[in-house]
């Protein structure tokens, strides 16, 4: 075994002395360059310059395109220079420093353009700064890049209610309510604001109002039931005097041959300024029903079952607001379809 090893080892000193030396490396070759480049990233690196690590490494890697070493590191460097970067995005939102989250969001969608993560932070700056179209847009193309992102699908909807855009954010509400029940009720707020921003005029100055009088209601009832926007007002109907000259005049009197309001046989007026009180709309309510072929729902019974129905809340106020009224007709109009 002894002379084994003896024989061996001159052997082996021999084959190396015999063996051919490496070649010089050319330093302006592609492969030195690109190691020398490297060299220098690894550097930038170890300084926290990350962005500058990364471009060098991407060079290299475009010199030596078989070294999978350099496009591994690239993305190692990559995604430590994200995190970084959407650390100090969200410090700075936390801080109120916009300007600061701006730079860090440009620079994350510089790094990461397929990542929403740089626009999200860019929409919350822009609606910081009250720029809420800047910001609809950047939630645009967060959303777009995850569109199952649900955290992005709620703030893109809450910048859609902010900029009136009331169809985009139902459908939004609409999809988040598919997983998350309490989306719904957003959803209906959503659609409810799209209709009176499509409502005529008188009828969205009657939703406005704090206290809906008899007239906007009238007004309102118009709008909203086809069968008070159609009904035939026969000869000889009772017409109030204080009417004659609003420009809810058509509607009040739809609205009093149908029986929502009566005329005093006395001063002949109906009340058209007298605010709603908020006992009465039980009646007008199971009326509209009645129109509709569906006054016995459970739901318009009482005013404590219009508020389980989420129709009319109960509240300290003996009035109703324009909104609450919509509101109200909206929702027993849906309960009679």
């Amino acid at each position: 075994m002894t002379r084994l090893l003896l024989v061996f080892v001159p052997a082996a000193v021999f084959l190396t002395a015999c063996s051919p030396q490496p070649r010089p490396v050319d330093p302006s070759s592609r492969e030195a360059r690109a190691a020398a480049l490297a060299t220098r990233a690894e550097g930038d690196a170890a300084q926290g310059r990350l962005r500058d690590a990364i471009d060098g490494y991407v060079e290299a890697a475009r010199l030596a395109p078989e070294d999978d070493r350099y496009r591994d590191r690239v993305a190692q460097l990559r995604e430590a220079f994200v995190t970084s970067l959407r650390d100090e995005a969200e410090t700075a939102l936390g801080h109120g420093d916009l300007p600061s989250a701006r730079r860090a969001a440009v620079a994350l969608v510089e790094v990461e353009p397929d990542s929403p993560a740089g626009y999200h932070v860019l929409a919350s700056a822009a609606e910081g700064e009250g720029k809420l179209e800047d910001a609809w847009a950047a939630a645009v193309t967060a959303h777009e890049r995850a569109p199952a992102d649900a955290e992005l699908t709620e703030a893109l909807a809450a910048l859609a209610i902010k900029t009136a855009r009331f169809a985009e954010a139902e459908a939004l509400y609409g999809e988040l309510a598919k997983s998350d029940p309490a989306m719904a009720e957003k959803q209906a707020a959503a659609r409810l604001e799209f209709q009176v921003q499509n409502l005529p005029p008188l009828a969205r100055k009657a939703v406005a109002a704090p206290r809906v009088t008899r007239a906007q209601l009238a007004a309102l009832l118009a709008t909203l039931v086809p069968e008070v926007a159609s009904v035939r007002v026969p000869p000889g109907a009772d017409v109030a005097t204080d009417i004659l000259d609003r420009p809810e005049r058509n509607a009040l009197v739809r609205s009093i041959a149908l029986g929502f309001f009566s005329v005093s046989r006395e001063t002949h007026l109906v009340g058209a300024d007298v605010p709603v009180s908020r006992s009465e709309m039980l009646g007008h309510l199971r009326r509209v029903a009645a129109l509709r072929g569906n006054p016995d729902d459970d739901c318009l019974v009482a005013p404590a079952a219009l508020a389980g129905c989420g129709i009319l809340r109960e509240t300290a106020s003996r009035q109703v607001s324009g909104r609450e009224a919509f509101a109200a007709i909206d929702a027993t109009l849906r309960l009679a379809r």
